[in-house]
């Protein structure tokens, strides 16, 4: 155990399917005994900052059948040159659980409308990440724009969050 880092262990890199193999993802397996350690049953999925091999993360302890997973993406795969069926080191400590990261672009607009931002001040802060990450996956400025009117009409429910009228 390190002081930044109280949280360390060896995993291998495992493939997980979700649904009906539709969906499959790169992860590692949280051991039992870092588990135990954790507020699991207040926070089934515990969002942690930390570092596997060294690379930087942001995640979500997500749960499966009794066991919870770190989701390892490609390119974080490719940067630490790892594959299906390394060992890898990952670290990591308890971040804020309602933290989000807002993008200048959606703050801005939320400053501007504020019966939409109270709107989003009163959304789980799960739901306004998944909003968020939105509008920051957006490469383009017109497309941040579609997607922030987008995101308005989720949070005033005229739209799902798949974008189907309601």
């Amino acid at each position: 155990m390190d002081g930044f880092y109280p949280h360390i262990f060896t995993a291998t890199v495992v493939h997980h399917d979700v649904g009906s193999e539709k969906y499959r993802y790169s992860v590692v397996f949280v051991p039992e005994d870092i588990k135990s350690g954790l507020p699991l049953s207040d926070f089934p999925k515990l969002r942690i900052t930390g570092e596997v091999e060294d690379f930087p993360i942001e995640a979500a302890l997500t749960p499966v059948r009794g066991q919870h997973y770190i989701l390892l993406s490609r390119k974080l795969l490719t940067s630490i040159r790892k594959s299906l069926g390394d060992e890898v080191t990952v670290r990591f400590r308890i971040a804020d659980q309602d933290a989000v990261d807002v993008p200048h672009s959606l703050e801005s607009a939320l400053a501007k409308a504020p019966a939409v931002k109270a709107l989003w001040d009163d959304a789980s802060p799960g739901k306004r990440r998944a909003l968020a990450y939105m509008i920051a996956s957006a490469k383009r400025e017109a497309t941040q724009n579609k997607r922030i009117e987008k995101v308005f009409a989720i949070l005033e429910g005229r739209i799902d969050m798949k974008g189907n009228p309601i």
